[in-house]
């Protein structure tokens, strides 16, 4: 993800819930945590929430997967031999 999508998403976060503020410094760290995942997914993500909870979401709100794990960021490649002679 861009951090001009990063930017969109708080822009919308930021729409939702009247106390969220975000500045320079939490793009830059959204973006670092996020830049692996997909925009669509994590806006998805965001929808669902907003519908739910009064509280502006943290990063593991917009990238959990509530059936036990996490969304796979995009790129992740699985190699079941990795690490074997």
């Amino acid at each position: 993800m861009t951090k001009k999508e990063i930017y969109q998403l708080m822009v919308l976060i930021q729409a939702y819930y009247e106390k969220f503020q975000f500045d320079q410094q939490k793009l830059d760290a959204r973006h670092t945590a996020l830049q692996r995942y997909s925009y669509d997914k994590v806006h998805e993500k965001l929808l669902e929430f907003v519908m739910n909870s009064p509280h502006a979401p943290k990063i593991s709100d917009l990238v959990y997967n509530p059936s036990g794990g996490r969304d796979i960021p995009r790129g992740f490649i699985l190699d079941l031999t990795a690490g074997e002679e």
